[in-house]
């Protein structure tokens, strides 16, 4: 059994970890809030600035409070001091009417309460109160120390009245010899009651400045909506960004939307292109700006016939862009669609070829200054992802999503990125997530041309994390029985919910698909492509 310390230790980080897990919960979901991600730069200043002058009033306050303190023990050492000093030859000839007039000298000042000299055995000699004379000292009970300051020792005490009392003690010498004690008592609760008050305006400080802050922040978030929306308005006008005349919009996700656009050089040369711009209300999110960024940085670095080019990237009148090669044709969900039972399989097998060439491209590129593998995974393979030209080229597209060993999250822990119905078991459950989570989302994609059916359609995030998991896939074999077992084999291995079991890279699925491909026999290429495409769209 667990003793009691380990208990209670275990107990004290349990409690310490969940108060740090509330607040970064907290401190996170205050974050992603529209207000602060709209006014961030304000509200920082503007926090800064009462923070500040909260610290500076708080020092102020404190300093006063000090000052108070010290200028009220000040006067009760200095009583004290100057009385010992001054009446130790009248209380060795016991001159009692010297030590009554030393006594009233200061009776009634500063709020004394009591004023006394006792001798060396300790007994009251003169009194304040004439009935204490001739008694023993009794120190008060429960007294708190304070301090001793050059031979007076102070102390204090709070009574059952609420009065506060201060006492200054010192012992009276003669010759170097103990001859008494001079013991005064003050009020204290005059100077308290001052401290309270600076504490309750400085309190009342804070709570307008609160207030003050408050307007002034819902001030700045006005104004901020205001020339928000102007921008806006002025951008869903925009008909250029930059050399690019946009014709018209082609697609809209939640992050973007996509032009048609003409690239116009001065010389006259002139070129279609696809321009990808933020859309209006999000221009001044950070957090998608950043995204936009970085699906821009690492689209770049991918230069491959199986992957949607990059040509530009830039910034216009606060507007982030995107300027792509513009694939002529089809994604593969509108190939799909016109063919209701499915793909052949001739057909099926070089379009899977062509995704994974790319695929294993971008999953293998080093990084040219270090040589360092980059590990790029584009988390987001779907049928809408993949382009299919009238000339036969197949390329994927969108890296939005994408993840790089070299880059920084920009998501947090067990947030679910991607499409719902092409995730992988460890995608679907936030987890960390690589390479082998495109190669069971290419295994739907394969799975779904062959059977011309939807292997997953779910209708919210926790349809997703529960059934992505543990839902049984139906070999593919029982939806389409002409099809080799060899290539039922080859997409349910892409399918394996274990990814240890699945395809370790995406090379290996491909060297079985080109292995199969030899044993078919089957002799479908990019002119093939071509036909099938004039026959089912080119009008």
């Amino acid at each position: 059994m667990a003793s009691v310390r380990e208990i209670a230790l275990t107990s004290m980080l349990w409690v310490k970890e969940f108060q740090t897990n509330i607040f970064k919960k907290t401190t996170i979901k205050l974050l992603k809030t529209k207000f602060i991600r709209r006014n961030k730069n304000s509200v920082v200043i503007c926090l800064v600035i009462w923070l500040i002058a909260a610290t500076s009033g708080y020092l102020i306050l404190n300093s006063n409070a000090k000052r108070l303190i010290n200028d009220f023990h000040q006067y009760g050492l200095s009583a004290s001091q100057k009385l010992a000093g001054k009446i130790a030859p009248s209380l060795l000839e016991n001159n009692i009417l010297s030590l009554n007039v030393a006594i009233g000298e200061i009776d009634g000042s500063n709020n004394l309460i009591s004023a006394s000299i006792l001798n060396h055995e300790n007994k009251f000699v003169t009194h304040t109160d004439s009935n204490m004379i001739n008694r023993t000292f009794i120190p008060i009970k429960d007294e708190r120390y304070i301090d001793t300051i050059e031979g007076v020792s102070i102390k204090a005490k709070s009574l059952p009245n609420n009065e506060k009392i201060v006492s200054f003690s010192t012992n009276i010498t003669f010759s170097g010899i103990n001859i008494g004690k001079v013991y005064l008592v003050f009020s204290s609760t005059h100077l308290y009651s001052s401290i309270s008050k600076y504490k309750a305006f400085f309190l009342y400080a804070i709570v307008l400045s609160l207030v003050l802050f408050s307007a002034i922040m819902a001030a700045i978030d006005r104004i901020s909506k205001t020339k928000a929306l102007k921008i806006q308005k002025k951008l869903e006008g925009m008909t250029r960004i930059g050399p690019y005349i946009l014709q018209k919009k082609i697609a809209q996700g939640g992050m973007a939307e996509l032009f048609l656009a003409d690239y116009v050089r001065e010389d006259g040369f002139r070129r279609i292109v696809v321009v990808k711009k933020i859309l209006p209300h999000l221009i001044e999110n950070s957090e998608f700006i950043k995204m936009f960024i970085r699906e821009a940085r690492l689209a770049a670095l991918l230069q491959h016939p199986n992957i949607v080019q990059i040509n530009d990237f830039g910034k216009f009148r606060n507007v982030y862009y995107i300027a792509m090669e513009y694939v002529r044709g089809k994604n593969l969900a509108e190939i799909t669609a016109v063919a209701k039972n499915g793909l052949p399989v001739d057909q099926s097998v070089f379009l899977v070829l062509q995704v994974s060439r790319g695929l294993h491209y971008s999953h293998s590129k080093t990084d040219d200054k270090t040589g360092k593998q980059l590990n790029i995974v584009h988390r987001d393979i779907s049928p809408q992802n993949i382009l299919i030209s009238f000339q036969g080229e197949v390329k994927i597209s969108d890296f939005g999503i994408a993840k790089a060993r070299s880059e920084p999250s920009l998501t947090q822990a067990g947030v679910i990125k991607g499409k719902l119905s092409y995730m992988s078991p460890e995608q679907a459950l936030g987890q960390s997530v690589d390479l082998r989570a495109d190669i069971y989302a290419l295994g739907i994609v394969f799975y779904e041309i062959l059977s011309g059916e939807k292997l997953y359609q779910f209708g919210s995030d926790i349809e997703a994390i529960r059934f992505i998991p543990e839902k049984e896939i139906a070999p593919i074999i029982k939806l389409r029985p002409d099809i080799p077992d060899e290539l039922n084999r080859i997409v349910m291995k892409c399918l394996e919910k274990d990814k240890e079991l699945r395809y370790q890279s995406v090379q290996e699925l491909h060297d079985d698909l080109i292995h199969l491909k030899m044993k078919l026999n089957i002799t479908y290429d990019r002119s093939n492509l071509v036909e099938f495409m004039e026959k089912h769209f080119k009008k």
